[in-house]
């Protein structure tokens, strides 16, 4: 029981579920940190409240009408994390998993075009055999390839098409990019990078507003080119409410 489920009591913070409303959850499987994942029962019941208890979740993931980043999921506990893209076919609606400004997991309703693509923050990058460049991604998976990759960096934005996964945009987390906050005390919130300062510091000023703060760079997701520019992502969680 202990390797399969979770007591609610001890699930993450970022997990808006009810603690007293059972004893255990099921424990999520996946390359996400359970700070920032969840089981996808756990979206299903206890965020989004489409089903009541997870045999009728069970019943609905049965049903393949499911989808996560554009692929069909049956298993229950198949961990859904940041940036992912969930799917429900039978009724037409599409979700982004975001923070809150609590750093609570919220999904987003979203239009069929945000649907459409989904955002891989870059963690690493080495090269590998043949002259290629393999990029590590937040959500565990990787990018392989050589011209296409070789402007990429630790911190940039990959844009995939889904469900193809093909690479529609590279955004560079660079002065002037727009920026979506994934940790710290500014969790949540999306602004302006000012100041991208060197690796040494792994530090990105941003304006907030009116406000101008500090941030690690482990912190900040790029999610649009420029100042004026359009984000990737227009619907966001407001203010944790």
């Amino acid at each position: 029981m202990a390797k399969n489920h979770l007591k609610r009591v001890s699930a993450p913070a970022s997990w808006l579920i009810g603690r007293k409303e059972g004893k255990m959850i099921a424990r999520p499987k996946g390359s996400f940190s359970f700070e920032m994942g969840m089981p996808l029962i756990t979206a299903l019941k206890d965020i989004l409240g489409l089903v009541k208890t997870r045999k009728e979740g069970k019943l609905v993931l049965n049903t393949k009408s499911i989808l996560v980043n554009g692929k069909r999921r049956k298993d229950e506990k198949f961990m859904i994390g940041l940036m992912d893209i969930v799917g429900i076919s039978d009724l037409g609606r599409s979700y982004r998993v975001l923070l809150d400004r609590k750093g609570s997991l919220r999904l987003v309703p979203l239009s069929d075009s945000e649907a459409s693509v989904k955002l891989c923050r870059v963690i690493g990058k080495r090269a590998v055999k043949g002259g290629k460049v393999q990029l590590s991604l937040h959500d565990g998976r990787s990018l392989l390839g050589r011209e296409e990759l070789s402007e990429h960096k630790a911190g940039d934005t990959v844009v995939l098409e889904l469900p193809s996964n093909k690479i529609a945009q590279h955004i560079k987390l660079e002065n002037g990019c727009q920026a979506y906050l994934i940790g710290g005390s500014h969790v949540g919130c999306t602004g302006v990078g000012e100041h991208v300062l060197g690796d040494e510091r792994g530090k990105v000023i941003i304006r907030i507003g009116d406000d101008v703060v500090e941030s690690a760079k482990r912190f900040v997701f790029a999610i649009g080119k420029g100042e004026q520019g359009k984000p990737v992502i227009k619907s966001v969680v407001s203010n944790g409410e």
